[in-house]
C-alpha cells in the first residue's frame, strides 16, 4: 500500500483518530493509539496489529522508511491533523493499532521454579504518568510481567502509551478482576514470594535486605499502591514481607513511580550484585 494523501475531513478511514482527547474512546472500540514516531515504530515493531498511521506532510520524513505494505499510512496537512485530533497536532505522527485481550498468567509466566522471575503488582493504579513510568521501569529492570487490579487507569490509553514510551507492547499486562484470586495463584501456585512497598517506619528497610532479594529465593511479586492512599490493608495482609525506603526527616514519601525504580533495581541485582551487596537476614512477617 503507498502512501495516501488526504484532504476530506469526513474520510471514514480517519474516524479511529476523531477527537482523541476523549480520555476513555479506545476503550470500546478496542483500538489504542500510539503518538510520536518513537512510540509507532515501537507498536510496529511489536506483535500488535497496527490498523493505520497518520502523519502530516511536515512530519512524514520521520517515517519515510516504515513499510507502507505492512499497513496504510495516510498524510493530512498539519490543519486538518489537528482538526482532527481535537488538538495541535505538533508530533506529526500517531498511529492506531488493535488492543490484546488481558493475557492469564500461564501464558507470560515460565513454569520452572527455579528461574529468577520478578513480576510487579499494582492493585489501583490512577495516574496515567505514574502508570506509563512504571511500565518503561518493568521494562528496562527484566521485570516478567504486570499485574494491575480493577480501578486502574488504562494502560493501554494514549497517554500512559507515551508516557511509557511504547514500551508496554514488549510487557505482558493481564488486569485481574478480581486481584485476590490471581494474587493468591502467584504465591501459592507459581512460587513467589510477596513484597509490600510501604511507608511504615515498622516495616523493614529496603538496605537490610540482601542487593537482589534474600538468596534462599528468586521469585518476586512486589506489590506498589495508589500514589495518595498506598496499600490497602488487605493486599498488605497477603504479602510475606513488608519494605520500605527511610525517608529523610523532612519528606514524607517518594512519588511511586520514582520508588517503584528504586525497588525494581535493588531486587533485580544479580549473583556477583548479591555477592557485593549488603549482608542482612530476611525477616517474614509473623504469622
Amino acid at each position: 500500500m503507498p502512501f495516501y494523501s488526504i484532504t476530506d475531513f469526513d474520510d471514514p478511514r480517519l474516524d479511529p483518530y476523531r477527537s482523541l482527547k476523549l480520555v476513555h474512546q479506545t476503550r470500546t472500540t478496542g483500538h489504542l493509539i500510539a503518538e510520536g514516531h518513537r512510540v509507532v515504530r515501537r507498536l510496529v515493531e511489536s506483535d500488535f496489529a497496527v490498523d493505520s498511521i497518520l502523519v502530516t506532510e511536515r512530519r512524514r520524513h520521520l517515517i519515510d522508511d516504515l513499510d507502507p505494505e505492512r499497513q496504510p499510512i495516510y498524510v493530512l496537512s498539519e490543519e486538518l491533523a489537528s482538526q482532527l485530533v481535537g488538538f495541535h497536532f505538533h508530533g506529526g505522527v500517531v498511529a492506531a493499532g488493535w488492543r490484546k485481550e488481558s493475557p492469564a498468567l500461564v501464558e507470560w509466566l515460565p513454569r520452572e521454579v527455579d528461574s529468577r522471575q520478578l513480576v510487579v503488582v499494582c492493585p489501583r493504579i490512577t495516574d496515567p504518568d505514574n502508570l506509563g513510568t512504571m511500565i518503561r521501569l518493568c521494562v528496562g529492570f527484566g521485570v516478567r510481567g504486570l499485574i494491575l487490579g480493577p480501578g486502574s487507569t488504562d494502560p493501554y490509553s494514549r497517554r500512559v502509551l507515551r508516557v511509557s514510551m511504547g514500551h508496554a507492547f514488549f510487557l505482558p499486562i493481564m488486569t485481574a478482576d478480581p486481584l485476590q484470586p490471581t494474587l493468591h495463584a502467584l504465591h501459592s501456585q507459581h512460587q513467589f514470594r510477596l513484597v509490600a512497598t510501604v511507608l511504615d517506619a515498622t516495616a523493614t528497610a529496603l538496605s537490610l535486605i540482601p542487593f537482589g532479594g534474600p538468596p534462599d529465593a528468586n521469585r518476586w511479586g512486589l506489590l506498589f499502591g495508589n500514589e495518595a492512599d498506598g496499600l490497602d490493608p488487605q493486599w498488605i495482609a497477603a504479602c510475606d514481607q513488608r519494605v520500605t525506603i527511610p525517608m529523610g526527616a523532612h519528606a514524607d514519601s517518594l512519588n511511586v513511580a520514582v520508588s517503584a525504580g528504586v525497588f525494581l533495581h535493588w531486587f533485580r541485582g544479580t549473583v556477583s550484585d548479591l555477592e557485593a551487596g549488603p549482608a542482612a537476614s530476611w525477616h517474614p512477617m509473623p504469622g
